[in-house]
């Protein structure tokens, strides 16, 4: 599964995308038509060829586009309808606020640990525990939350359902914002810490009610926080 570009959301990228919903609107692209050069399109809208480039990759991940070696990128073979309403659903997401992310990562990470405490390999607890290394090794640092995630991650590879890890690797990008503006993470790193370790334990002894107890109890603050700050909107 091909991961969203980080630094998706910005008004000259949303501004690429909806020129692309007006040129289907209007019918002056339809499926199958190729799209038009990022160069053409950047100088009409007055944005950087990075920018519809980013655009062009964030239709992609949503199956709106595709990019064929040789061949540049054509508009996908659905009806105007359905890619309209694609491009639509899509701009919603990018004004999802905290609360609602942090509720699908509890959702996710909560059948992950379970999942991984039933089905996890001893490559899989060794993944886990270099990873927990890494995360102890880096608290206090700028890469703290990036190597607790990545933690999460190892366990979430260990439930064996590549959906579930995809889809918290999907949000991991929004997740990561939110963390280092609002620096969300305050809870003292001895707590952290044994509460990774713990989780560890619980996926290796193979109790999964263990692990969901522990993982809730991990995530409690960060569960709170979002409630308190319901009206925060993506970085």
């Amino acid at each position: 599964m091909r991961l969203m570009p980080n630094s998706t959301h910005s008004p000259q990228v949303e501004t690429v995308i909806r020129h692309i919903r007006a040129l289907l609107d209007s019918g002056r692209l339809l499926p199958g038509d190729r799209l038009p050069a990022e160069r053409r399109m950047a100088d009409q809208l007055g944005v950087s060829r990075a920018h519809v480039r980013t655009a062009f990759q964030k239709l992609e991940f949503y199956g709106i586009v595709k990019t064929y070696p040789q061949s540049g990128t054509v508009v996908a073979e659905q009806t105007v309808q359905v890619l309209e309403g694609l491009i639509s659903d899509m701009l919603q997401i990018d004004s999802y606020d905290f609360e609602s992310l942090v509720h699908v990562r509890v959702l996710l990470e909560v059948e992950a640990i379970r999942m991984s405490a039933q089905r996890r390999t001893d490559k899989d607890i060794a993944a886990m525990r270099y990873a927990l290394d890494e995360c102890d090794k880096y608290f206090g640092t700028e890469r703290q939350v990036e190597k607790d995630f990545t933690f999460h991650q190892a366990i979430a590879r260990g439930a064996h359902n590549p959906v579930i890890a995809s889809l918290l690797l999907v949000i991991t990008p929004d997740v990561l914002s939110y963390y280092r503006k609002y620096n969300v993470c305050r809870t003292p790193g001895d707590i952290v810490s044994a509460e990774h370790h713990e989780m560890l334990r619980c996926v290796e002894a193979q109790d999964t009610d263990g692990a969901e107890a522990i993982l809730r109890a991990h995530l409690k603050g960060i569960i709170e926080f979002s409630k308190e700050n319901n009206k925060l909107r993506k970085p």
